[in-house]
């Protein structure tokens, strides 16, 4: 059995390696909000596989996302407005082989958007940055 000092020291150390972790930004994600997952820029901009998240808006505000190469079963994904920096819709999907597709509609013109994923396996995966223009005839 351990003496209460080097129970309290120890317990002392934990907490003070835990506080400059989290201090860091090293916190675990999984209870982020939507808001604080879409802002992580950093993390969002390169994930740790070779996985690849692109995305293309079609004319009506019609949308894919197409994600390959990724380690996961199962990845969490989110179409951000960039321009606001908000979610306006996230999927959760299973690969297939490593690669998956998504198709939605609903986004409007005259904003700036990305999809931004995260899995255990591949980290956060950001893709390229689509300004929708508005098409006025």
């Amino acid at each position: 059995m351990k003496t209460s000092a080097k129970w309290r020291a120890w317990l002392m150390i934990a907490g003070v390696l835990l506080g400059l972790l989290a201090s860091m930004g090293l916190a675990a994600p999984a209870g982020a909000s939507t808001v604080a997952a879409t802002s992580w820029h950093s993390q969002a901009d390169k994930g740790r596989s070779d996985a690849d998240l692109s995305l293309r808006i079609f004319g009506r505000g019609d949308y894919r996302v197409r994600g390959t190469d990724y380690e996961a079963n199962r990845v969490h994904v989110w179409i951000v407005n960039v321009s606001r920096n908000r979610a306006v819709d996230e999927f959760y999907v299973r690969t297939h082989h490593g690669d998956f597709t998504v198709r939605d509609d609903g986004l409007r013109c005259g904003h700036t958007y990305k999809a931004v994923s995260y899995s255990r396996g591949d980290g956060w995966v950001s893709s390229n940055k689509v300004r929708f223009h508005c098409d006025r005839h």
